[in-house]
């Protein structure tokens, strides 16, 4: 089980203190990678970790650095350039990526974010780096929560804990945030006692952008608060592990049955675990909204028959039990090229080794042939298969080998971006899916 390192309640750190804490609780020497941007917050993490690594004894512990160039502004490419000379001042390894696909029209800040971790991995992956960090400070995180808490003030939302200190990168790099616990103005202080400065990125001071407006807007929460919500929300995430664990059971990754026991489903780690699985047989990245939680729990709790919708997953209730299964309608086809993958329904990796360009379907297989749970009621059985993925090829008259085709199943909500909460959890439900449990976190 993996547990965060304990940051005291009362007090913020300064730079040099976050760092020494962070590099004292490695578990083992470490090429950590500094995403730096030019700005105050990275520009202080590096120049913090540099100075505790010359100062004290961290043998094997090594720094390089990475700068994401988005290409969304004329000054980008000097500011990277700016980067590169710090880094060079100070013998640091330096690498530059710069974003040159089509900007969307739409949703432009999620597609950088997406462009900028996948950037920064595939830097991680040529070096050989253990884990990223990532200048977050404390004021993100009374931002994060500020934004979190205008869209649903409930005492059951989950985000209220707001950012983890660590978060997986897809399925492969830990990516790492030192300075939750420090103010921004401590940050630049340190800077410029070590006679360097930052870059000032224009859009940080737009009202235009929602982080903006709820920053002018916030005034100080104590680093007490944040610690209790984080420690809850990975207390949460435990017990719905657990609950899994004993009560769940996953048959060919695309049906679920839960035991339910008298009370349990009023339970919170009932509803948190629930919603983990809707999300996941769904092969959503999200888990369902709060009001389709209170839907789906209502009948459940009343001891109800019946089926419902929530999330693209439909909740069965029979009289034996709750079961979870992918709902019919808007199932994909795909076609596959000989020797590549893709996802199919955001539920499966695919990969197709054969020689032949396949055509990935849902599956319409007899039920009697599948070894499905002989307790398992045959109407269940008979939805449940139909979001099974298949392969045939795409031309009539050419066969292929079967066993050349991969299925993999996905955890969508967590196999992208899974925060330190809910890695006890994800790794239930990755058990549950006959996967492997996902890596633990170097601090």
């Amino acid at each position: 089980m993996s547990v965060a390192p304990r940051i005291s309640d009362e007090t913020t750190l300064d730079p040099l203190e976050a760092a020494r804490f962070f590099l004292k609780n490695l578990r083992e020497p470490a090429h950590i990678l500094v995403a730096i941007s030019g700005g105050s917050d990275s520009t202080g993490l590096l120049l913090a970790l540099r100075k505790v690594l010359s100062c004290e004894q961290n043998p094997g512990t090594r720094l390089s650095a990475v700068t994401i160039d988005h290409a969304l502004r004329p000054e980008s490419a000097d500011e990277a350039k700016k980067v590169a000379a710090l880094c060079a001042e100070l013998g640091l390894p330096h690498f530059v990526r710069r974003w040159d696909d089509p900007k969307p029209p739409t949703g432009l800040s999620e597609a950088s974010r997406l462009a900028r971790y996948r950037l920064i991995a595939d830097v991680a992956d040529t070096i050989g780096a253990d884990a990223v960090v990532t200048g977050h400070t404390l004021g993100d995180q009374r931002e994060t929560i500020a934004m979190r808490v205008a869209r649903s003030d409930r005492h059951d939302n989950i985000g209220l804990a707001g950012m983890a200190d660590a978060v997986l990168f897809d399925r492969r790099l830990w990516v790492l945030r030192p300075f939750l616990a420090c103010e921004r103005q401590s940050i630049r202080n340190f800077i410029l006692a070590q006679g360097k400065d930052w870059v000032d990125d224009p859009s940080n001071e737009s009202v235009k952008y929602e982080r903006v407006r709820v920053r002018q807007s916030l005034g100080p929460t104590p680093l007490a608060d944040y610690n209790k919500t984080s420690a809850a929300r990975t207390a949460l995430s435990l017990a719905a592990a657990e609950f899994l664990r004993a009560n769940v059971q996953v048959f060919h990754s695309v049906l679920a049955k839960i035991n339910i026991s008298t009370g349990s489903e009023e339970c919170p780690e009932f509803r948190h675990a629930l919603a983990a699985l809707i999300a996941t047989l769904g092969g959503r990245a999200y888990f369902p909204a709060a009001s389709g939680m209170d839907r789906a729990i209502e009948p459940i709790v009343e001891g109800r028959s019946g089926r419902l919708t929530l999330g693209r997953v439909l909740i069965d209730r029979t009289r034996d039990g709750l079961y979870l299964y992918r709902e019919r309608r808007n199932l994909p086809e795909i076609c596959l090229e000989a020797g590549k993958s893709a996802i199919w329904d955001d539920r499966f990796f695919v990969e197709n080794g054969s020689a032949n360009e396949v055509l990935i379907t849902s599956s319409f297989p007899n039920a009697a042939s599948l070894p499905f749970s002989l307790n398992i009621p045959p109407g269940v059985v008979r939805q449940a298969i139909w979001s099974m993925p298949t392969a045939v090829t795409a031309s009539s008259d050419e066969a292929f080998d079967a066993r050349a085709l991969k299925f993999v199943p996905r955890v969508a909500p967590f196999d992208l971006f899974l925060p330190r909460f809910d890695l006890e959890l994800a790794n239930a439900i990755a058990v549950l899916l006959g996967r492997s449990a996902y890596p633990q976190p170097p601090v």
